[in-house]
């Protein structure tokens, strides 16, 4: 009875932890980004006679609030709003001339570069590798016998794909769990193995050292054909036997 009450336990702690945890990264954010920016928001609100306050109570135009200190979420749904702009300005092209100024003065801060520039590869590796991978593959790497999954960047083509006189691809074997290092190696193609997996669950099972396996689409297909054929031969017996009877 105590072991299958740990069971469900841990069952249900594995299941509801993700949601947990990401309601919890969600309401951090929120508790920041609206503590720094709504006292901000509420305090020039109030210089412009938006709002007012009246016993302890805000007031925005004239429309009574239950809220005290500051307006809950408006510096929240602000800064969403501003991330969006700068978002829509940058795939317009637009402002390039700010954002390189703003560029450029978080490069020349003694501390804050390192930490800017670092971040700034590391998400435009990322970008970079989930739109110029094709396919993920396996390759026998570093020896037969031992597999390593890859992403498939490309055809061999030029001076090395002379050289080898063979048909290649070229392959990334990214490392683990850091997928933005890694090495290029170029394999025949008849050597390769190409996954049914998509890229985003490649980069997770590579970023979880294994722990977070894709399901096998076609596992998936076989236990449901056998689960078909299985109500299939019940079903031929029942009638077989109902035959029988009337004879």
């Amino acid at each position: 009875m105590w072991k299958r009450f740990q069971k469900n336990i841990i069952a249900g702690i594995i299941f509801l932890l993700p949601a947990i945890a990401t309601i919890y990264v969600i309401q951090l954010l929120f508790g920041l980004v609206d503590a720094f920016l709504g006292s901000f928001i509420t305090d020039v609100l109030k210089a412009l006679n938006i709002i007012t306050t009246e016993d302890g109570r805000i007031y925005f135009l004239g429309v009574y609030t239950p809220f005290s200190e500051r307006l809950l979420g408006i510096g929240f749904v602000l800064t969403i709003l501003l991330i969006t702009w700068v978002g829509a300005m940058r795939i317009q092209g637009k402002g390039l001339r700010i954002f390189g100024t703003i560029d450029r003065s978080f490069r020349k801060i003694p501390i804050a570069n390192s930490i800017y520039t670092s971040v700034e590869q590391v998400i435009h590796a990322f970008a970079q590798e989930r739109s110029s991978f094709k396919n993920v593959v396996l390759v026998e790497y570093p020896r037969k016998g031992l597999y390593t999954v890859g992403f498939q960047t490309g055809e061999s083509r030029g001076e090395v794909q002379r050289v080898t006189s063979k048909d290649c691809i070229n392959v990334f074997l990214p490392t683990t769990p850091n997928p933005t290092s890694g090495w290029l190696v170029l394999v025949p193609r008849d050597e390769v193995i190409v996954l049914n997996m998509t890229v985003e669950q490649g980069l997770k099972f590579i970023i979880s050292g294994g722990v977070v396996v894709p399901p096998d689409p076609e596992a998936i297909v076989n236990d449901m054909e056998t689960e078909y054929n299985e109500r299939d031969m019940v079903v031929h017996v029942r009638s077989r036997r109902k035959d029988e009877d009337n004879e």
